[in-house]
C-alpha cells in the first residue's frame, strides 16, 4: 500500500488504536494533529495531501484538508521527510529544530512533553509503511 494514501491512513489509525504502549502513553495529550504532506518527487507523491486524528484514541480521524481553526497541532513537510522520520532514518526532534518539519500550529513543549506519545507513533507508522 503506498504511503500517505486514504488506506494508509486508515491501517495506520487501526493500528494505533489496537496498540497499547501508543494508548498508554498518550493518556493526557488531547489534541487534534493534523498532518500536511507535500508532494515529492522521491516517494512519488504527485500532489499535496493531508491526514490527521486525535491523539490517542485515533477517533474520530480524516483524510485530506481539514480548516486550521478545527485543529490544536499541524505539522507540514514534503512527503520524503515525513517518510524518513517514519523509517527512523531521520529524528523527529531534529526535523523540527532544523525546520524540515514545521509546527504550523501548536506548541513544540506539546510535542516534545510528550515524546513517547510521538515516538511509539513514528513507529507504528513505520510498520505500516
Amino acid at each position: 500500500m503506498k504511503m500517505f494514501s486514504e488506506e494508509w491512513v486508515k491501517a495506520l489509525v487501526e493500528r494505533l488504536m489496537k496498540d497499547e504502549e501508543f494508548q498508554k502513553k498518550g493518556v493526557g495529550f488531547d489534541s487534534n494533529f493534523h498532518f500536511k504532506v507535500l508532494k515529492d518527487s522521491k516517494v512519488k507523491l504527485e500532489r499535496d495531501t493531508a491526514f490527521g486524528m486525535w491523539f490517542p484514541s485515533c477517533d474520530p480521524f480524516w483524510y485530506g484538508p481539514r480548516d486550521d481553526k478545527d485543529v490544536d497541532v499541524i505539522l507540514e513537510a514534503k512527503a520524503g521527510v515525513y517518510a524518513e522520520v517514519f523509517s527512523g532514518k531521520k529524528n523527529v526532534v531534529m526535523a523540527l529544530t532544523m525546520g524540515s518539519i514545521k509546527l504550523k500550529k501548536g506548541q513544540l513543549t506539546k510535542l516534545t512533553g510528550n515524546l513517547g506519545t510521538v515516538s511509539q507513533f513514528i513507529k507504528v507508522a513505520g510498520e505500516v509503511s
